[in-house]
């Protein structure tokens, strides 16, 4: 496993541990159950990429990278205050579909600066993303 391997798939290790992080904070805010039903599935996919990279990483003899405290606490409080008035499925669902954004942003870039990883952590990472896309396509629906 090359150095660029390492990084995307810590890539998409990084947004899953972010994604299952904001997940799990908007759920008990979550009134609606078809959208809770859209967040359980994404949350379960998160968890699912994150155990097949893991395992992944530490096969290469590389510990994948867990999100600090201080991260997972400014994320918290973010959602928090972005909820505080306005905790309608609506508003949940753009919430999660500009996280999810971005997290395609960042791994997009990724691959376009990993130019010697493998075919197939490139494929996987592709994949990713494009789940990543069906679940910002399913939480459109809630926005109207």
């Amino acid at each position: 496993m090359n150095k660029d391997d390492k990084d995307l798939l810590g890539g998409i290790y990084k947004l899953c541990e972010t994604g299952m992080e904001a997940t799990k904070t908007v759920m008990p805010k979550v009134t609606q159950k078809a959208l809770k039903k859209e967040l359980e599935e994404q949350y379960n996919d998160y968890s699912s990429a994150k155990s097949k990279v893991e395992q992944t990483l530490v096969a290469g003899d590389v510990m994948p990278k867990e999100q600090g405290i201080l991260s997972k606490a400014a994320m918290w409080g973010s959602i928090q205050l972005n909820t505080l008035k306005e905790s309608s499925s609506d508003h949940i669902a753009e919430i999660m579909i500009n996280g999810t954004t971005m997290g395609v942003i960042d791994l997009t870039k990724h691959i376009g600066a990993c130019k010697n990883a493998d075919t197939s952590v490139i494929e996987y990472t592709k994949d990713f993303i494009k789940n990543e896309e069906r679940h910002i396509d399913n939480l459109k629906a809630f926005l109207m």
